[in-house]
């Protein structure tokens, strides 16, 4: 619909959107509508064009609750067409590995060598180095992230199989599974036939499925974790506290380790109750038989608070950024040596 700028207001609109929810409102569905308007700049530009712009604006509010009106900008444009860009050649980055791992150790509290989270890089041919905020949340909003996924635990099982026979050799790699995974993938069949095709030991491939991934059917993720143990992986709870029934999940999820992030106790304008439930969290993980490991340590300051709270393991820019697999082994060979 065309409508004169003089005559338009957004307020107006909304307001006018309510009375129309509320005449169709029933007990067994709340209607929302959704607008996407764009203020015509160009005038010699096609309809059509016109059109898609609105659409575009009109995308922004996709599975949202409640009536919403959302204007079209150049911001929105860039965004569109960086997806684009990203998920245009997504495919080519895959194939010619512009992807690589970056490794992030894991010490203990003793600040011993464990392992490493595997984390990823692109090293975009048009776009130069892209850490994961530049694309992560691109391929899950088109349901893409799966299959980097599938590759970066490819990459990491490879790494394992390169360190057998070295001093490295019992050393482990923590792989992420996201929520993508688990409904497009056979989490127990790919990790199994992984680990048997690269002839690795699956205790030393960590799984770290996030707490939101485990919210959906309890008890189907339940047997999940319960078999991958049963194979011989470690299952670590990432994100924990992320989600709204975090105490719930633990009553039923039997995994090896919790993983806790700083984040938790920096996003808060309490900081003395975050410290305290932190260390309920902390002892209450020791009761259940697990171990935990904190994330996103800086400081020598938190290391020596979380290793008096029972903390047993550590990652994070204290200790060492992500850093490129050579980078890795150069660094901790040399250290295991001496």
């Amino acid at each position: 619909a065309y409508v004169e700028k003089t005559r338009f207001t957004a307020a107006d609109l909304l307001e006018g959107l309510d009375l129309l929810s509320r005449t169709f409102d029933s007990n067994t569905f709340k209607l929302s509508i959704h607008l996407g308007v764009y203020e015509i700049q160009e005038v010699p530009m096609p309809i059509a064009v016109m059109c898609d712009r609105a659409h575009l604006a009109l995308s922004l509010v996709h599975g949202e609750n409640g009536n919403k009106v959302e204007f079209y900008n150049d911001a929105l444009m860039e965004r569109t067409r960086l997806e684009k860009e990203i998920l245009g050649s997504f495919e080519a980055g895959i194939l010619e590995r512009q992807l690589a791992i970056y490794l992030q150790p894991q010490v203990s509290a003793d600040g011993d060598l464990l392992g490493a989270e595997a984390l990823v890089r692109w090293n975009h041919p048009e776009k130069g180095f892209l850490v994961p905020g530049q694309f992560i949340g691109i391929l899950e909003n088109a349901g893409q992230i799966h299959y980097l996924d599938q590759y970066v635990w490819e990459e990491a099982a490879a790494v394992l199989k390169s360190w057998q026979g070295t001093e490295r050799e019992g050393l482990t790699i923590s792989v992420n599974i996201s929520v993508n995974d688990m409904l497009h993938l056979d989490i127990y069949e790919t990790m199994t036939d992984l680990v048997q095709r690269y002839g690795i030991n699956p205790n030393h491939l960590k799984l770290e499925i996030t707490e939101t991934a485990l919210m959906g059917d309890i008890e189907k993720y339940r047997k999940l974790i319960a078999r991958l143990q049963n194979a011989g992986f470690e299952v670590e709870i990432d994100d924990f506290g992320s989600g709204y029934s975090s105490l719930s999940m633990l009553k039923d999820i039997e995994a090896d380790i919790l993983k806790i992030d700083m984040g938790f106790l920096r996003q808060t304008g309490n900081p003395k109750r975050s410290s305290v439930i932190l260390n309920a969290v902390i002892a209450m993980a020791k009761w259940l038989g697990m171990r935990v490991i904190t994330e996103g340590v800086e400081t020598k300051e938190q290391v020596e608070h979380l290793r008096t709270l029972g903390s047993d393991m550590f990652q994070g820019y204290f200790f060492a950024k992500p850093m490129p697999v050579a980078e890795f082994e150069a660094k901790y060979f040399r250290m295991n040596a001496g």
